[in-house]
């Protein structure tokens, strides 16, 4: 696994970029049958973190959203595995990643607006509850935190 990581998109080339939102509509909106804002304004300020094969081609991404600009803390948004990829581990590969990175400042928290049926996989890799669920783009969502380090 080759990782990627872009600390703001002024720093990503324009073939990461396509692949980049290429996978986020295949998955989010697609996949998901869910027609909704991908690119919100977030992007140009967030880091990225892209885990690629061998060869080059994207598996997963995420992005890092600083703390203050979505929520308090900083937050791990966008979290995507290609489709037939999924069930190898990678994304809990990404997470355990993207976790690494957003902790490296002086952060000691991590919020994730999660889909509410991943609410057990976020729960085993350290994230609790701090919402009840509700309607976000037509998907159940609530949002977890991770104090401390992993």
């Amino acid at each position: 696994m080759k990782w990627t990581f872009y600390k703001n998109l002024s720093e990503c080339s324009a073939e990461d970029l396509y692949e980049i939102l290429k996978l986020r509509q295949d998955i989010f909106i697609i996949e998901q049958n869910c027609i909704y804002d991908d690119i919100d304004g977030l992007d140009k300020i967030s880091a990225h973190l892209l885990m690629q094969n061998n060869q080059g081609r994207l598996i997963g991404y995420l992005r890092i959203v600083p703390a203050g600009e979505k929520f308090k803390e900083v937050s791990l948004g966008r979290i995507a595995v290609r489709l037939e990829e999924r069930g190898n581990g990678y994304g809990r590969e990404l997470i355990l990643k993207g976790l690494e990175k957003a902790l490296e400042g002086s952060e000691s928290a991590v919020r994730i607006e999660a889909q509410s049926h991943l609410e057990e996989y976020y729960s085993g890799l350290g994230f609790n509850s701090t919402s009840d669920v509700y309607d976000l783009d037509g998907i159940p969502h609530l949002q977890m935190v991770l104090k401390d380090s992993v």
